[in-house]
């Protein structure tokens, strides 16, 4: 079993899962023809990448700039920034355009263009970044003007060249229910088409883009999308499973920990497993009692269903602290190593750097690596 190799937190992997979860976006992609575009901000791993590319994906969306030269480095030649551009990366841009990397950037800003054109040694794509609700970064929706503004000046420029309007509605995450998610992302779909509508004549080649897990898991309608661009689909998390994006049997990661404490006096268990493994991001049970976990049991095949009477109910920096009942108290002993699946598989992965597979194998993660 895999738990004989670990003697301190471990993130495991279960690779038919990810290959299954990667097969079900694809097969959603064909069938409502929009171009995946997958983001890897979640995995950032060069063999987790290798499975991509095994399945004909050839453009990726990335987070930042060092990302994009660790995927360029692993061969990677189609690659989208998905972070407002950061004009103090412009020498590290300019090297991967000397090694012809087809770079895509977000532009938000009218000086973002003017920076941009006057630093840049060859040229690259742009989409312009469109808030449609969300309220993170991005031209609001409702500034046609300013949208025109940025779209003419890219036109004018020597080193960019439109690509078109980029949106990610991250409020689905705060959703509550599959149906909130398919109206919220309709309604985002609906106010970057009519931008593009009247900012765009009929005849440009503008593309639309736009990609959360959320939405592209549920959504149906995909009618004046041309790219999708989810990242977190391919290990999933607890987040997605409680907004029945995905069932709990999807989740492809999880955090092997070992048991180092027990109280009897307060029936918990502390596993070596903490917020600098997991993070701090919660959920709230029917109780509404904040947990940072659910907890498993390893078998030969991978890991058990959700054990009931368990929870990581707190995290330090090391420490994890599980609620138990008397049952799963007395199962389980100093030394064993219990699962935890994460609230959130993309910091939980970047937190710990590395994975495990269920064969036993290494797979490196960029912030091991750079």
């Amino acid at each position: 079993m895999i738990t004989d190799q670990i003697t301190r937190p471990t993130l495991i992997i279960d690779l038919e899962k990810v290959n299954k979860n990667l097969d079900r976006m694809l097969e959603r992609a064909n069938n409502h023809r929009v171009k995946l575009v997958p983001h890897f901000k979640t995995h950032q791993s060069k063999q987790v990448g290798e499975i991509y590319r095994s399945k004909g994906i050839e453009s990726i969306t990335v987070s930042s700039v060092k990302m994009a030269e660790y995927f360029a480095e692993n061969g990677w030649r189609d690659i989208t920034i998905a972070f407002p551009v950061n004009i103090l990366e412009v020498k590290a841009l300019n090297a991967m355009i000397r090694k012809e990397i087809k770079l895509t950037v977000l532009l938000n800003h009218l000086e973002s263009v003017e920076m941009l054109n006057n630093s840049l040694d060859g040229k690259i794509d742009a989409f312009i970044e469109i808030d449609a609700g969300y309220g993170r970064s991005g031209v609001l929706h409702s500034d046609v003007f300013q949208v025109q503004e940025i779209a003419l000046a890219v036109k004018d420029s020597g080193n960019l060249n439109l690509k078109g309007l980029y949106s990610h509605p991250g409020d689905s995450y705060g959703c509550n229910s599959v149906e909130e998610i398919q109206s919220l992302w309709a309604d985002a779909k609906e106010k970057v088409i009519s931008l593009k509508e009247q900012v765009f004549s009929r005849d440009e080649d503008v593309i639309i883009r736009m990609g959360d897990t959320p939405g592209c898991s549920v959504v149906e309608d995909f009618r004046g999308i041309d790219e999708i661009g989810p990242g977190n689909f391919i290990f999933y998390d607890l987040v997605m499973n409680y907004l029945d994006v995905c069932d709990e049997s999807d989740i492809a990661v999880a955090l092997a920990a070992p048991v180092v404490f027990k109280s009897k006096e307060r029936l918990e268990i502390i596993i070596h497993g903490g917020a600098v493994h997991l993070s701090k991001d919660h959920l709230y049970d029917a109780h509404e009692h904040k947990f940072f976990g659910e907890i498993v049991v390893f078998t030969e095949e991978g890991w058990s269903p959700i054990i009931k009477g368990a929870k990581l109910k707190s995290v330090s920096q090391e420490h994890g602290i599980l609620t138990v009942s008397q049952e799963i108290f007395d199962q389980i002993e100093l030394g064993d190593v219990v699962g935890v699946l994460p609230i959130h598989s993309c910091l939980t992965a970047n937190l710990m750097k590395e994975y495990l597979t269920l064969e036993g194998q290494k797979m490196e993660h960029l912030e091991k690596v750079f």
